[in-house]
């Protein structure tokens, strides 16, 4: 009987010795972002994959080094490319991070067997796309992989001055979660959200030769180093703001657990 093939990757490298990249779950994937990344965030849309890096003999999921995840684009039926593959689609890079002690060579190791581990698990991914924030620098990582450069756009961003937690811009109009876009809209009302924002770059990365991004932007020279952010303002239409509000509060109203009748009995 043939043995099945593993699906890894072994790298040998001058300063780190033998590093292992293989897929995990989206379980550990999902703590080590939390947990090690600058956003500390995951959402339901990451990892669909999600690679880890380890060191050779050192290769239990709990001794992971380092993690990429790939998912869903957040517009996943956006119309921004073209291919020839039947059913093809571009995969997201969600969230990178790497153990201090791996150094920044291990980022491209990782990038680069990933890409071949995303071919193999699924041959219809025909580019990977990432963004990279302007907060923490331009994509110097992917300048170093050999990704395409497709612009910039500017997202704009949110920090509580009390609480000093960052939230993107979306949250203010996607009502989808109720408690999030009834909190933090009644939180920049109250005075207590200062607001900014920071470039967006996009890269991309074909793994199929047919493919070719149709979206907004060019493939341009790769932008000078740069990282930072400035104020700016969030416009606030009250008529077109309150109804909503006044929704999204209903929405709660209905789902808490101990809401009174007028005589003052728990409803059931």
């Amino acid at each position: 009987m043939r043995q099945e093939q593993k699906i890894e990757i072994r790298r040998q490298t001058r300063s780190l010795g033998t590093l292992v990249i293989k897929p995990i779950s989206r379980a550990r994937a999902r703590d080590m972002v939390i947990a090690g990344h600058y956003s500390h965030k995951w959402q339901a849309s990451f990892g669909k994959f999600s690679f880890g890096v380890f060191r050779e003999g050192a290769e239990d999921e709990s001794q992971c080094l380092g993690v990429a995840a790939f998912g869903y684009m957040k517009t996943p039926k956006a119309r921004i490319f073209t291919c020839s593959v039947e059913g093809g689609w571009m995969c997201e890079l969600n969230r990178m991070w790497l153990d201090d002690s791996l150094g920044k060579n291990a980022e491209t190791v990782l990038l680069g067997a990933s890409f071949k581990l995303l071919r193999r698990m699924d041959p219809t991914i025909v580019a990977v796309q990432s963004f990279a924030d302007g907060r923490v620098g331009c994509g110097t990582i992917y300048k170093a992989s050999n990704f395409d450069y497709y612009g910039f756009h500017w997202t704009t961003f949110l920090q509580n001055s009390r609480s000093g937690e960052i939230t993107h811009e979306q949250i203010l109009t996607n009502a989808t979660c109720a408690s999030g876009f009834a909190r933090t809209n009644v939180e920049l009302l109250a005075g207590d959200m200062t607001v900014f924002r920071a470039k967006t770059y996009r890269y991309i990365y074909p793994l199929h030769p047919s493919f070719k991004f149709t979206g907004q932007g060019r493939k341009q020279p790769y932008p000078p180093y740069e990282k930072g952010v400035e104020p700016t303002n969030w416009y606030v239409n009250p008529e077109r703001l309150r109804p909503r509000l006044i929704a999204a509060l209903d929405t709660l109203l209905a789902r808490w657990p101990h809401t009174r009748d007028e005589a003052g009995r728990k409803r059931a």
